[in-house]
């Protein structure tokens, strides 16, 4: 089977941990009791200037941060497009601009913050800043956002007759306002919990908010590559626990690796209750993979599976599994050469990604 063509030329993210710096990640854990956790502030004024930061919203200084950052990292080389997904953009500036034209009574209204409310407002200062001139697109499919990114640029990357190199990535951001809203409908826990055992609470409903920004320069060429996307499927029916298992099964063999070369499951819990069937129907299959989770240390949000992509690059390229993301223990003594991503969104259906060396 041909494998896809899409190689990770670097990777970036800004989260509540310390993951900027990807040396100093869960050297110092970071948790909450509140069932909210902020992302950890990064060297801003390194990436945007000093004229424009004052104006930005916390969302767009992180997201445009992670994404420079990624840019940067890839090496000298031009990008032939950046892709995005968010569930939310900026709540901070949406929220912002509609109580102005409340208390204004819409008049005399700032266009500052409706500007930056717009959904793809990164994209624009991303490419300001990185002169690309390409293909510029965002997807607000809710949870599946970044991964409809993810498959557009797959096919961008599969139609090059040449080199190609593009910027793809994701964000989201988490307000009080945000977090009392989504409360009256159950998304969060009702109880306090602390957010480093988030995992151990599996058995009440809800979970807690988090957010971020994960980006990625993704290329059609090995040379320099940190790991490979070799594959990626999405589910709109996440309640088919049959589904689930078939889905893997599937990926698997298109992608020509046998369920025994996985050595690790890179699991989306995140101590809902009402999703423990589909997630004990994804682990059923690879009873010799070790299990880690990932959103007790960047929370619950739209696009959390960047995260989840993050973290998966770095074990792969650190050779090591933080054993603060441990959950079953498997054969994760050996070099990590395969790790299988499976998350059920907040919002949505389910994902399943397949990333190797």
């Amino acid at each position: 089977m041909a494998q896809y063509p899409c190689y990770i030329l670097s990777a970036s993210a800004i989260s509540p941990q310390h993951s900027f710096a990807p040396e100093s990640f869960l050297q110092q854990l970071e948790s909450s009791h509140t069932n909210q956790l902020y992302v950890q502030d990064a060297p801003y004024k390194e990436f945007i200037s000093p004229v424009a930061i004052r104006r930005m919203s916390r969302m767009l200084k992180f997201s445009i941060s992670a994404a420079m950052k990624a840019y940067q990292d890839a090496g000298e080389g031009p990008l032939h497009g950046i892709l995005t997904g968010t569930g939310n953009g900026s709540i901070t500036d949406m929220q912002n601009f509609l109580m102005d034209m409340i208390e204004l009574k819409e008049d005399t209204l700032n266009p500052t913050a409706f500007i930056q409310s717009t959904f793809n407002s990164p994209n624009g200062w991303i490419a300001m800043q990185t002169k690309c001139e390409g293909y510029n697109q965002c997807f607000l499919h809710r949870g599946f956002s970044f991964e409809l990114a993810l498959l557009d640029a797959r096919l961008l990357l599969e139609e090059a007759t040449d080199t190609h190199r593009l910027l793809v990535g994701c964000y989201d951001e988490m307000t009080e306002r945000y977090y009392i809203i989504k409360d009256k409908i159950n998304y969060w826990k009702k109880e306090k919990i602390q957010s480093s055992e988030l995992l151990a609470c599996k058995d009440t409903p809800g979970t807690i908010g988090g957010e971020g920004a994960s980006f990625f320069v993704l290329g059609n060429q090995p040379e320099g590559a940190l790991a490979q996307l070799k594959g990626l499927s999405i589910l709109q029916d996440e309640n088919d626990t049959a589904l689930i298992g078939a889905t893997i099964k599937t990926l698997l063999s298109e992608a020509g690796i046998a369920p025994e070369s996985i050595d690790l499951i890179l699991s989306g819990e995140n101590g809902d209750s009402r999703n423990n069937a589909f997630y004990k129907a994804a682990y059923t299959g690879l009873p010799n993979a070790a299990i880690c989770g990932f959103k007790h240390l960047c929370g619950e949000y739209d696009t959390a599976t960047g995260f989840g992509l993050w973290a998966a690059v770095h074990i792969l390229q650190s050779g090591k599994v933080p054993e603060e993301m441990v959950l079953q223990s498997g054969e994760i003594e050996k070099p990590v050469k395969n790790i299988l991503l499976v998350n059920k969104a907040l919002r949505g259906g389910s994902t399943v990604m397949v990333v190797g060396q």
